[in-house]
């Protein structure tokens, strides 16, 4: 009895998975696979040139909000990439820009206090007769790390600044070792001639 259950089991998802009218042609078309979903070069290479275009603006407006002491988002200039596949096979791709919310007013590091958020600004493209068409507005997208990340966050760039000026520093007194070498190297050529 418990075998024919089974059986009767299997042979429900056979007619579910492939049913009598469908032709091969249709299950299984190898001459339209599916492209890849990675990014060539030279398509990401095309996209970023299209983004940079539509992005200066949203970098502009975050510089005049820190420059009036507003809540900006220090957005860095590295987009992700998140490929899928729309309509008709077509390639449409989401462009993350994010970055860290600051808050200029309160003192923190030298941007400001982290707010603990996140800020996402989405830009979404399909690829239509090897151009990139926009099939979206931008949105922004919003990730809260709680107090608890907000303080580590805050940690973390306080840290980071440190680091940056201890190594600002160094490389000046390296320069500044470099120079004086290079100082005493024209002289000496100077001496010996």
């Amino acid at each position: 009895m418990k075998n024919l259950k089974i059986l009767s089991a299997v042979a429900l998802a056979a007619a579910l998975f492939f049913p009598l009218n469908a032709t091969l042609a249709h299950a299984y078309d190898l001459q339209h696979a599916r492209a890849q979903k990675d990014l060539t070069p030279a398509l990401q290479q095309s996209l970023e040139d299209k983004l940079s275009d539509v992005t200066g603006p949203y970098f502009d407006e975050q510089d005049q909000k820190k420059a009036k002491g507003q809540v900006y988002i220090d957005l860095l200039q590295k987009f992700e990439y998140l490929p899928t596949y729309g309509p008709h096979n077509h390639l449409v791709v989401s462009c993350k820009l994010g970055g860290v919310e600051y808050n200029p007013v309160k003192p923190g590091t030298a941007k400001g206090l982290a707010t603990g958020n996140l800020k996402y600004l989405v830009f979404t493209y399909a690829l239509e007769n090897r151009q990139w068409v926009s099939v979206s507005k931008p949105k922004w997208e919003t990730q809260n790390l709680g107090a608890a990340g907000a303080a580590q966050m805050r940690q973390n760039l306080a840290h980071g600044e440190q680091r940056k000026a201890a190594m600002e520093k160094t490389a000046q007194t390296h320069a500044a070792a470099a120079a004086a070498a290079a100082a005493a190297q024209r002289a000496a050529d100077r001496a010996g001639q």
